[in-house]
């Protein structure tokens, strides 16, 4: 489904070049569950955005399902990102003035989407983390294993080929943060390609294979 040949990442500062990735290749199968791991500074995030359709390579090439996507424009990548990706981020990245009902049918507002299937697809989504009874409230209302359920509908909402994590229990405590990748582990059972980007091994461990990454380069690659 995604696959990475020989990626680099050079971000420029003046007359300095900092190589974020320094040469990476890798293959991700439709349908698994692979944590992405490294400190700080390693090079995960730069990954993920490229993974994520958020940012191109600097050299070397990405294919989404089968598609050369590295030079792609500005526009053909947020409609990938848009149709066949969702995101959810350690921050939650919710909307404050939209309820939760809101919060998820917003994706699929800019594409467009009729109201009645708008409505079904938001409705199962929320169906799926337990939030339906949830939809009227407010982030603010929620709490914060909630709020990051209302992430994860969101990213559903959109029925995408790929899930993309980013530190998703980064700001829940143990027991919610093992409730979100219980979630997660439930979705990939049911076939959702799923990437998670994090710092810490005990996450990882949720995943079926786990890629440590460091000073931009895979230096270990296992499965569980």
């Amino acid at each position: 489904m995604l696959e990475l040949k020989y990626v680099t990442k050079v971000y420029n500062s003046g007359s300095i070049q900092f190589k974020a990735l320094k040469g990476i290749s890798l293959k991700v199968d439709r349908g698994e569950f692979v944590a992405v791991m490294g400190p700080s500074g390693s090079g995960k995030s730069t990954l993920m955005n490229i993974l994520g359709c958020l940012d191109v390579p600097t050299s070397g090439e990405y294919f989404f399902e089968g598609i050369e996507v590295s030079n792609f424009t500005d526009n053909q990548l947020a409609e990938i990102r848009n149709k066949k990706i969702g995101f959810i981020f350690q921050k939650f990245n919710l909307l404050p003035q939209m309820n939760t009902y809101e919060n998820v049918e917003l994706p699929l507002l800019y594409r467009r989407m009729d109201t009645a299937e708008r409505n079904q697809r938001v409705r199962k989504a929320l169906e799926q983390v337990g939030l339906i009874d949830w939809k009227e409230h407010k982030p603010t209302e929620l709490s914060g294993g909630q709020q990051q359920r209302v992430a994860i509908a969101r990213a559903l909402a959109g029925d995408p080929h790929l899930i993309l994590a980013d530190e998703p229990t980064g700001n829940l405590d143990s027991k919610t943060g093992t409730e979100v990748l219980k979630i997660m582990k439930d979705l990939n059972k049911n076939g959702r390609t799923i990437v998670l980007i994090t710092h810490d091994l005990n996450v990882a461990k949720s995943a079926k294979r786990i890629i440590s990454i460091k000073d931009g380069l895979i230096v270990e690659e296992r499965r569980n």
